[in-house]
């Protein structure tokens, strides 16, 4: 039986929009959306087994913007932020989930690789309601290191008091979520709209079935286990 549960944010608990319709939506100049896809890219990018530091997100920002010709200030890369994190949707029953996982006896933790500023990704996760049910939350923009680091799993651990083996990832990126805790000792639950995909996850989880599917991990400890083809 897990003592606790670690889930990502994006794709895992809430569906993450695209960043170039929020850059469009914030910056009227017909440049916006191919800065936007620059910026995803570059981020995109990010997400390889060696990706240890988190860069800081204002580089990114100007680096994009500058190869378009567009003027970057802070101001304009906080409002697409906030705009970007109001256009993702919260998954169907996520906060009835996170309350029974807490009646149960979990202790639930957040960790998420997030490139901006920590207050609008906490903000964001405040306004949906859903922060109060987590005993930690752990961005890497906050603490400098990006899943698939043990540094950025360590933090979680250490803030929920409990060791990998007693511990249960759930999330949606196979370097970040899966392997990176799967290096860690810990179990990992792969979120996928397509079941039966090549993972090292020892679980799968439908993204239209997250309810059910984690609790039935978690309360019998016996869910959806994997039988694809492993990567």
């Amino acid at each position: 039986m897990y003592k606790a549960i670690v889930f990502d944010f994006g794709n895992t608990i809430a569906k993450s929009g695209p960043l170039a319709n929020a850059l469009k939506a914030v910056v009227v100049d017909e440049k916006a959306f191919v800065v936007g896809k620059q910026i995803e890219k570059e981020i995109s990018d990010l997400y390889k087994p060696d990706q240890i530091k988190q860069p800081e997100w204002t580089d990114i920002w100007a680096r994009c913007f500058q190869k378009s010709g567009l003027t970057f200030s802070e101001g304009i890369g906080r409002r697409h932020l906030e705009e970007f994190c109001r256009s993702n949707e919260t998954l169907p029953n996520v906060e009835e989930m996170l309350i029974e996982l807490k009646r149960i006896g979990f202790k639930l933790g957040l960790l998420s690789n997030a490139t901006g500023p920590k207050e609008i990704f906490q903000n964001d996760l405040e306004t949906r309601g859903l922060a109060k049910y987590f005993d930690s939350v752990v961005w890497s923009c906050a603490i400098g290191y990006r899943k698939p680091s043990r540094k950025a799993f360590e933090a979680v651990l250490g803030q929920l008091s409990v060791r990998p083996e007693e511990t249960l990832m759930i999330g949606d990126s196979e370097i970040a979520d899966i392997e990176g805790a799967t290096e860690m000792g810990m179990d990992a639950a792969l979120v996928t709209p397509k079941i039966d995909v090549k993972t090292n996850a020892k679980y799968q989880v439908a993204m239209d079935r997250l309810f059910e599917d984690v609790l039935a991990i978690t309360n019998t400890g016996s869910g959806r286990e994997n039988r694809a083809t492993q990567l």
